[in-house]
């Protein structure tokens, strides 16, 4: 049965958890949701949990053209719910000083387990029950990669037990057959979360942001935390020339069972200005880069077992080489001769 929600009027911050995996839609999500809550006259707080070291999402809501009217704080390189608990505590008590009252949002890494960011929260907000409050846990599900997702990541199944909603996500990549069969799944794993269907993270944020009427309490955690993270690697990396997208595509092929994220903003041949640069579990996407100001090129690789050295010596080869540029204006020159 779907969760009944209403609109909880109570004093202090709402805190909303955005989770999923790498990949999932959490940034677009959280992007509508900032966009809701400054339409109606609110500054929202952000805190966001990257695996890597560099901040590509945050570096998005930086170059919002209202990012003097949101707080943001980054947590970098770890799983808020473990490497970073100290960390992560002191900068929501930062945070909720400064929102006073308005909503503030935690987005995960896409390598976190769902229920122990939870617990993580009620106790870093335990010091802070006058002020705030865990309002909603939104998890989102990438519906054409959910069924394979257990291959590359251990929490798959478990990360959706402590959603109040999830968002079932890039419905316009898979058939009614296959949107079924996920949502079944995971209704399996959580028979009482509300699922919301969506295609780019599109849906009414404000149903989305209705508080449950009673939210099941995360378990206190106890003992060794699970490494949700284990095996995973991440490197960063500026990119000085623009990318051959046929080879890019080529290259990660070859390595779609180890690398499972690459995300960044580049130049690509053949297009104009700054390109997103997207890679999730064997689909590559490029788009235009909207942000308000143009972004150093960089990318952020995550993966596991890749024998990285190799892996960036062909990435190298996936720029445009001055050779080829040189070959390739020779060849042409040849043509118009004849």
């Amino acid at each position: 049965m779907p969760i009944k929600a209403t609109r909880v009027r109570a004093s202090g911050s709402p805190v909303y958890v955005i989770a999923g995996f790498l990949g999932s839609g959490k940034t677009t999500l959280l992007k509508r949701a900032l966009a809701h809550e400054l339409e109606r006259g609110v500054k929202p707080a952000v805190l966001m949990n990257e695996f890597g070291e560099v901040d590509v999402d945050g570096a998005v809501l930086h170059e919002h053209p209202r990012s003097n009217e949101i707080e943001l704080e980054s947590l970098l390189s770890g799983c808020l719910c473990c490497d970073l608990s100290g960390e992560f505590t002191e900068k929501v008590g930062h945070l909720l000083k400064k929102t006073q009252g308005a909503p503030l949002f935690v987005e995960t890494t896409g390598l976190a387990d769902t229920g122990q960011v939870v617990a993580g929260i009620e106790q870093a907000l335990a010091g802070h029950s006058d002020t705030a409050r865990l309002a909603s846990v939104i998890v989102m599900v990438d519906a054409p990669r959910f069924l394979k997702l257990g291959a590359y990541w251990p929490a798959a199944h478990d990360h959706l037990k402590r959603a109040d909603t999830v968002v079932l996500n890039k419905l316009d990549q898979v058939d009614d057959r296959q949107a079924a069969l996920v949502e079944r799944r995971i209704r399996a794993a959580n028979p009482a979360a509300r699922i919301v269907r969506a295609i780019h993270a599109d849906v009414p944020i404000n149903r989305l942001l209705e508080v449950p009427a009673e939210r099941r309490r995360a378990k206190m955690v106890t003992g060794p935390l699970k490494d949700s993270a284990a095996g995973y690697r991440s490197g960063s990396f500026k990119i000085l020339r623009p990318f051959e997208p046929e080879r890019l595509e080529r290259w990660l092929k070859r390595y779609q069972r180890s690398v499972v994220r690459l995300k960044g903003y580049a130049r690509v041949q053949g297009r104009q200005g700054m390109q997103e640069v997207q890679w999730v579990m064997g689909a590559l996407s490029i788009a235009p880069y909207r942000g308000a100001k143009q972004s150093q090129a960089k990318i952020v690789v995550i993966g596991r077992r890749v024998a990285w050295q190799r892996f960036l010596e062909g990435l190298e080869q996936c720029l445009v080489q001055p050779e080829r540029v040189t070959a390739g204006r020779r060849r042409a020159g040849k043509k118009l001769s004849r």
